[in-house]
C-alpha cells in the first residue's frame, strides 16, 4: 500500500480551509460539515488517523526526515494562513468577508442552535451544560461579539469556537510531527514502538498538581529541569527520556489557560517544540523565562535568613 500517498491525502483534508453561510438556515458550514456537528473528539480522531499512517510511512518508507521536514513546511504555511485572522472578535467575517460563500441548499439539514443559545443566554457559566467549553469560549470573547445580543451572533461566536480549536488541532499536528523529525536521524522506524507517540492516556487523574504558568511557559520549565539533568525518565535513550517526561507531564499537571482556568494538560508536544526551537524568537522568549525564574529564586534567597 502507498502510505504515502494514504498520509498526504489524510493531512490535504485535514488542513481544507472553507467556510459557507447558509441563508436557509441561518448558520455556518466548515469543510462542508455544519458547526454544531462538529465534536470535541472530531480533530482529534482525524489527527489520530494521520499519525497512524504516518507510522506505517515512517516504518515502510524511505528519507523519513526528508518527508517529516516537507509535512512540517506543509502544515505550517497552512498555520501561518488562519493565524492571520483573530478569532476573538467580529472582526474577522471583515477580514474573511472575501473568502466565505453563501450556500442556498445542502445534502442535509442542521440541527438548531435555538434551544443552546436560550440556554447561553439564561446562564453563560453553568457547568452543568455538555458545552462548557463553547460557553467559556463564548464568554470570555463577548465583548468582542456584540455580547451575542441575537441567534446570528451566536452563530458567528460558535463558527469562531470551532476555528479556534482546528487552529490548536493543527499547531498540536505540527508539534507533534516535530518532536519526531528532532530525532530522526536517531530513530530506528523499523522498530520503534510508535504506540508511544499515540496513544493518549486513558485515565486522566482527577486531582492534578496545577502549575500558576499558561501551558507555554509550562514547557519552558521543564526543558530546564530535563536538560539541566534535575530530571531523569531514562538515562540512556534521549528521545525517550523527553517523551516519558512529557507523559509524565500530561498525567499530573494542569496549568492556567487564556481564561485563567485550571486546565489539564492532555499534550504539548506543540508547545514544547516550539521553547526547543533555535529560532531567535524561541531562543529570547526561553532566555526571558529564565530571567524571571532567576529573579523569584534570587528574591528568595533574599528573604531568607542566616
Amino acid at each position: 500500500m502507498n502510505y504515502k500517498y494514504k498520509t498526504d491525502q489524510a493531512v490535504n483534508e485535514l488542513v481544507k480551509y472553507k467556510i459557507n453561510f447558509s441563508k436557509i438556515y441561518n448558520t455556518y458550514l466548515f469543510n462542508n460539515k455544519w458547526i454544531n456537528e462538529i465534536e470535541d473528539d472530531y480533530y482529534s480522531e482525524k489527527i489520530k488517523n494521520i499519525k497512524n499512517l504516518l507510522h506505517k510511512q515512517l516504518k515502510h518508507g524511505h528519507k523519513q526526515a526528508e518527508y517529516l521536514q516537507d509535512l512540517l513546511d506543509y502544515i505550517w504555511t497552512k498555520v501561518e494562513y488562519i493565524e492571520d485572522y483573530k478569532y476573538s472578535s467580529f472582526e474577522f467575517f471583515e477580514l474573511f468577508s472575501d473568502k466565505m460563500s453563501d450556500i442556498t441548499s445542502h445534502e442535509s439539514i442542521p440541527a438548531s442552535n435555538s434551544d443552546l443559545y436560550k440556554e447561553y443566554k439564561i446562564d453563560s457559566s453553568s457547568e452543568a451544560t455538555n458545552e462548557s467549553e463553547l460557553f467559556n469560549f463564548l464568554r470570555f470573547h463577548s465583548s468582542g461579539m456584540n455580547d451575542f445580543q441575537t441567534e446570528i451572533d451566536f452563530e458567528k461566536g460558535r463558527l469562531l469556537f470551532v476555528l479556534s480549536v482546528y487552529s490548536e488541532a493543527l499547531k498540536d499536528l505540527h508539534g507533534f510531527i516535530y518532536s519526531i523529525h528532532m530525532d530522526a536521524e536517531y530513530i530506528d522506524f523499523k522498530s520503534l514502538d510508535f504506540e508511544d507517540f499515540i496513544i493518549t492516556p486513558k485515565n486522566i487523574k482527577e486531582n492534578l498538581c496545577h502549575i500558576n504558568l499558561n501551558k507555554k511557559s509550562v514547557a519552558h520549565l521543564f526543558r530546564i529541569l530535563l536538560e539541566e539533568d534535575f530530571l531523569v525518565f531514562d538515562e540512556i535513550n534521549e528521545n525517550n527520556n523527553r517523551l516519558e517526561m512529557k507523559r509524565f507531564v500530561q498525567n499530573n499537571f494542569s496549568y492556567q489557560n487564556n481564561e485563567n482556568q485550571r486546565t489539564s494538560i492532555h499534550s504539548f508536544n506543540r508547545e514544547y517544540s516550539e521553547v526547543a526551537s533555535p529560532s531567535s524568537s524561541e531562543v529570547k522568549a526561553h532566555k526571558e523565562f529564565i530571567d524571571e525564574f532567576i529573579l523569584k529564586l534570587q528574591n528568595r534567597k533574599n528573604r531568607l535568613r542566616d
